[in-house]
């Protein structure tokens, strides 16, 4: 069985079992805490994007193969791309949220990371017509020292 319809659920239902569990974080190479180091952040506008060809790969391969997903995306990429936002919602998808901009919620203050999810969870719901219920930080950034 497909589901394809926007209005296939990415959940179970109450008392189905969850047999597998697929999530990919949707940033483009260059957005990596690893490449922080290297990579200005001001330069993003002007790199190449590979997020959308990349995403194109995966989403085919994913309906081909009857995957669901969840879709943890940067808030950055979403307003740039909504048409892939909406395609990640439209094949019965879940969209969360990876925050605005891949900054470490270790290396925000508790007001810049409420503002960097708020922002991100409200532009994702605008853009996917959907509630966005997850969330994953970028990087691992969330540990017992900032809970």
């Amino acid at each position: 069985m497909q589901m394809t319809a926007p209005a296939a659920r990415p959940r179970p239902a109450p008392g189905e079992r969850i047999r597998n569990a697929m999530t990919c974080d949707v940033e483009d190479y260059f957005q990596v805490s690893a490449f922080a180091p290297y990579i200005d952040r001001a330069s993003w506008p002007t790199r190449e994007c590979r997020v959308e060809a990349n995403m194109e790969r995966i989403l085919a391969l994913f309906e081909k193969n009857g995957v669901r997903a969840t879709f943890f995306t940067l808030g950055w990429i979403a307003e740039r791309y909504p048409a892939m936002v909406r395609r990640i919602v439209e094949q019965g998808h879940e969209l969360a949220s990876h925050g605005y901009g891949h900054l470490r919620a270790s290396d925000q203050s508790r007001a810049e990371f409420d503002n960097d999810i708020r922002s991100a969870k409200a532009l994702l719901e605008d853009i996917g017509g959907q509630a966005v219920l997850g969330y994953r930080a970028p990087s691992f950034s969330i540990g017992h020292a900032n809970l």
